[in-house]
């Protein structure tokens, strides 16, 4: 996937396939910018979960150390859209 060419709508679709992976009650969630990670019910188990979802669904990879300022699904959302396709190693 090139990344350049994700828009913030097609990034948003990313997000919500990955989190309703990650937990299936999130599946008819509308997600926005704003939302915060925690308070849609992922933990910090589930929102590494939910990376590499997005990882493996999209070919980008990701540091881990930016992980770590991951708060809103905007956050997620400016991940997917500034990423850089990458191998993952695993």
């Amino acid at each position: 996937m090139t990344t350049a060419a994700v828009t913030e709508e097609e990034a948003l679709r990313i997000v919500a396939r990955a989190a309703a992976e990650v937990d299936p009650r999130l599946a008819d969630r509308t997600f926005t910018m704003a939302d915060d990670i925690g308070e849609i019910g992922l933990d910090s188990v589930a929102t590494l979960e939910l990376i590499v979802s997005i990882e493996d669904q999209t070919g980008i990879g990701f540091d881990d150390d930016v992980l770590f300022g991951v708060n809103t699904v905007g956050d997620v959302v400016g991940l997917i859209r500034s990423g850089a396709p990458a191998g993952r190693e695993g």
